[in-house]
């Protein structure tokens, strides 16, 4: 039996991060929560997953920049694909959005989107970000 991707949503968003399991969920994967960073890093300690999806403004404004900065530098965890959502540039006007991979490098993530964001849209990144791990890890 193929094993489902386990997969962290680390998002205060109540109603987002119920909607993005449900989602996830119906597509087979496992689905793991937490609400804020320092609850997101218990969790990545705790259950390792195969990808984490992780808001950009939680606890504090850099909150989820900081848990991503955390993860990518830990020789453990390193490997784990981050994709980052964010309403920063609906809330504030400022558009966060990364456009290099010097942008992608500093905020230590693997992909980025604004939030809203389409089911259809998060399930394709979550899909590509997870191939991308499969490949790297075979060679």
């Amino acid at each position: 039996m193929k094993t489902s991707a386990k997969i962290l949503i680390v998002d205060d968003d109540l109603d987002f991060v119920e909607i993005s399991r449900i989602s996830l969920e119906s597509q087979g994967y496992q689905v793991l929560s937490a609400h804020s960073a320092k609850e997101g890093w218990k969790m990545v300690e705790k259950e390792k997953p195969d990808l984490i999806v992780m808001d950009l403004m939680m606890e504090n404004l850099d909150a989820g920049i900081v848990l991503s900065q955390k993860i990518k530098r830990h020789a453990l965890y390193s490997s784990i694909p981050v994709l980052m959502l964010t309403s920063i540039t609906r809330d504030t006007g400022l558009d966060f959005t990364p456009l290099t991979e010097e942008d992608f490098r500093k905020l230590s993530v693997d992909d980025f989107c604004i939030k809203p964001i389409k089911m259809k849209v998060l399930l394709e990144k979550v899909e590509k970000l997870l191939a991308g791990k499969n490949e790297a890890e075979k060679e």
